[in-house]
């Protein structure tokens, strides 16, 4: 199995918990093996240092971005930004992480998710906007066949360890 570094909350709505274990099951399906710290991997030392780690074992980056903080009311740069659903601040990081290990890196979104490399154009890299709520999201054939495809990508890696 090739290793792959899942960007995710620990904690998801449970809403999202059917989909999400859908999503690392298709994976295994297909030899990919999703680590995450805090899930797969349990850590000995500050999570970033534990991401570092990890992700040198991997040949591949998935973000997925699962609703983690709403805002009730509020501004962004003087304008409103009522309603704005942001995901966990480790997806940036773990993305630009990958970004800069010129790792293949495939993004995923629940939809309304926004900021940072959930923008289009933030990075060279295609952002899928899904409904994660609805369980079988991952076997949808756009989001299948990307998988696929980054699949392939990181099997073009040399390995890592």
């Amino acid at each position: 199995m090739v290793n792959v570094f899942v960007s995710r909350p620990t904690w998801v709505a449970p809403e999202f918990k059917a989909g999400l274990d859908i999503f690392l099951n298709l994976l295994k399906s297909v030899d990919l093996q999703p680590r995450t710290v805090g899930s797969t991997d349990l850590p000995t030392k500050t999570p970033l240092d534990e991401v570092l780690i990890l992700m040198r074992e991997c040949q591949g980056v998935i973000i997925l971005g699962y609703p983690q903080i709403s805002v009730e009311r509020g501004k962004c740069k003087d304008a409103d930004c009522s309603g704005l659903s942001l995901p966990t601040e480790w997806n940036h990081i773990e993305a630009a992480l990958a970004y800069s290990q010129q790792l293949p890196l495939m993004m995923l979104h629940h939809t309304g998710i926004q900021r940072g490399v959930f923008d289009r154009g933030a990075a060279s890299v295609f952002v899928y906007e899904l409904d994660l709520t609805e369980a079988a999201w991952a076997m949808q054939p756009a989001a299948n066949g990307a998988i696929l495809k980054w699949k392939r990508e990181c099997l073009a890696m040399p390995a890592r360890s």
